[in-house]
């Protein structure tokens, strides 16, 4: 069985810290708070390197780029872009949504940036400009929208099975790439919608249960649907199917968050009850339940390439555990 420990506590926020990721190699991460502002941490060291404080209003959620030069912020209706290395705002999104901003997302090569909204929209930034215009916009939800993921990758079409004849020294046996992009909303009206930006289509997966965040699995097969009646769902992310539902933790109010570990082995969420939940993906057994946090856990993360795992809380810390050897 895994046995984690938490081995190091960040209390440098003065208020609830709502949202916590690591950066894409996991030797940093970075917090959000209702104290209005971002922290960014060395994580084998727990130490803060850097307080980011332009926002007036407490933070909602924050990305940072694939190549970790850049960092994206939402607060209220502010949405802002950030040079990491020198702490400074670069752009500021002006009247970017109608609401409260809830979510923020950008694409692997940092060309686009997606915001939801609790005014149900979902907007879509060219980067590559300085457009006042967001280049497209999604208004299928009815009702908040709580996460996006961005969802690349390439897809190899082997065609040396196809039908007709060959003539000639022709390229029918070669296969064949083209990379999948498809953008993953959740939202409060139960549903997770999938848009292929490729071929301009969108599935629904529909439910009636709020969905308060959705991740995707490591190996992209499986979405991992928060919901508000106390159930994480992994999900098919072909046929829609519910593969299988993780209980025990507590979630019938707060925008609370759930991902997979590393390697797929392992499920975990925060909870309302301050405890940290980590479920067996396959059984869905509960393995563990952590204590430490003082209030709800807001947000957990998993390390790209190891057991390690970070959770914010409402008790305005920072937590982050280790896999004990």
């Amino acid at each position: 069985m895994v046995k984690i420990s938490c081995n190091k506590v960040l209390s440098n926020h003065s208020g609830s810290v709502t949202v916590v990721k690591y950066n894409s190699d996991g030797g940093y991460c970075l917090s959000g708070s209702s104290d209005k502002s971002i922290k960014l941490y060395n994580v084998s060291k727990g130490s803060m390197i850097h307080s980011f404080e332009e926002h007036g209003y407490g933070i909602g959620d924050l990305v940072s780029t694939s190549d970790n030069k850049q960092l994206f912020s939402c607060a209220e209706k502010q949405l802002y872009q950030w040079d990491i290395a020198s702490g400074q705002v670069i752009r500021r999104f002006q009247n970017a949504h109608n609401d409260t901003i809830t979510s923020v997302c950008v694409n692997l090569d940092s060309t686009l940036l997606f915001s939801g909204s609790s005014d149900r929209l979902v907007k879509a930034w060219d980067l590559r400009t300085k457009s006042i215009n967001p280049v497209q916009i999604l208004d299928d939800a009815k009702d908040t929208i709580t996460s996006i993921i961005v969802n690349e990758q390439t897809i190899t079409h082997n065609h040396s099975h196809g039908h007709g004849h060959s003539h000639g020294n022709n390229n029918n046996n070669q296969p064949h790439t083209h990379t999948q992009k498809e953008v993953i909303t959740s939202s409060v009206d139960g549903c997770i919608r999938t848009y292929d930006v490729r071929m301009g289509t969108l599935v629904t997966y529909e439910d009636t249960i709020p969905i308060s965040s959705v991740s995707i699995t490591k190996d992209k097969k499986c979405f991992i649907a928060s919901c508000t009646d106390e159930t994480v769902k992994l999900i098919d992310i072909d046929s829609y199917e519910t593969l299988k539902e993780y209980k025990g933790h507590k979630n019938k109010v707060y925008k609370i968050n759930s991902c997979s570990n590393f390697d797929d082995s392992l499920i975990i969420s925060g909870s309302e009850d301050n405890d940290f939940y980590i479920y067996e993906l396959l059984s869905g057994k509960l393995l563990s339940k952590l204590s430490g946090h003082s209030n709800i856990i807001t947000h957990v993360d998993s390390h790209p390439s190891k057991n390690q795992f970070i959770t914010s809380s409402t008790d305005c810390t920072i937590r982050i555990w280790d896999q004990s050897e």
